[in-house]
C-alpha cells in the first residue's frame, strides 16, 4: 500500500525544491552579476575619474596654447579636444542616470553641470576666440582667467572623489556630496558668466540655501 505524502512531507518537498531553483539560479547568473557589479564600477570610474583628468589636461593644452599666443587654428583644435573630453564626461553621467535611479538616486545635476562647461567652452570661449578677442592683450588674459579657474574647480570636483570608494559610496551619498561641492563653487565664482548661469539655472542661494538635486 503506497503512503500519501502528509501536509509536512509536502512543505518540505516544495522548500527543498525552491531551495535548488534558488541555488541553481544564483550559481546561473553569478558571471552576470559580477559583470554588471564591474559594468558600474567602471562607469563611475570614467564619470569621476578617467574623463575629469582627460578634462583637466586638456584645459591645461588650451591655457597653454592662448598664453603662448598660439594660433587661432590651434586653440580652436585644443578646445576641441577638450569640449570632448567634457562630453564625454557628461555622457558617462547620464548612462549612470539609470542605474543611481534604481537606488533612488539621480546623476541629474553631475551630467547638467559637464554639459554647462561644454557649453562654456564651445559658446563662450570658442566665440571669443573667433571675435578675435585674443588680438587684445585684455581679452588673452580673461580668456585665461576663466580657463583657469575652471580648471581649479574641476581639479576640486576630481579631487573630492576618491578612486577607491566610489564603488563602496551609495549613490545617494555621491549625489549629495556632488551637490554641496557644485553648490560651494557656483556661489564662490559666481562673478564669473558661467557659474551665474549655473546659479540661477539650479536655484543656487547663498542665502536661503535653495538648491537642486
Amino acid at each position: 500500500m503506497k503512503r500519501k505524502f502528509g501536509t509536512w512531507q509536502m512543505t518540505c518537498l516544495i522548500l527543498l525544491v525552491c531551495l535548488l531553483a534558488s541555488l541553481y539560479y544564483n550559481f546561473k547568473w553569478l558571471p552576470y552579476k559580477e559583470v554588471q557589479q564591474q559594468s558600474y564600477s567602471a562607469m563611475l570610474d570614467q564619470s569621476f575619474n578617467y574623463w575629469m583628468e582627460a578634462s583637466l589636461t586638456e584645459t591645461d593644452l588650451v591655457i597653454e596654447s592662448v598664453r603662448d599666443r598660439s594660433s587661432d587654428a590651434l586653440i580652436m583644435h585644443q578646445l576641441g579636444s577638450l569640449s570632448g573630453a567634457l562630453k564625454s564626461s557628461e555622457t558617462t553621467f547620464r548612462s549612470l542616470d539609470l542605474l543611481f535611479k534604481k537606488q533612488g538616486a539621480s546623476t541629474y545635476l553631475m551630467y547638467n553641470v559637464m554639459a554647462d562647461y561644454y557649453n562654456f567652452i564651445q559658446k563662450d570661449i570658442a566665440d571669443q576666440v573667433l571675435n578675435r578677442i585674443l588680438d587684445e592683450n585684455q581679452g588673452r588674459n580673461e580668456i585665461i582667467r576663466s580657463l583657469e579657474i575652471m580648471r581649479v574647480d574641476l581639479a576640486e570636483l576630481h579631487q573630492q572623489f576618491k578612486a577607491d570608494e566610489l564603488s563602496k559610496s551609495k549613490p545617494s551619498h555621491l549625489q549629495q556630496e556632488w551637490k554641496e561641492a557644485v553648490q560651494k563653487i557656483v556661489l564662490r565664482n559666481d562673478q564669473l558668466e558661467l557659474y551665474n548661469r549655473m546659479k540661477y539655472k539650479y536655484g543656487f542661494d547663498a542665502e536661503t540655501g535653495n538648491d537642486v538635486s
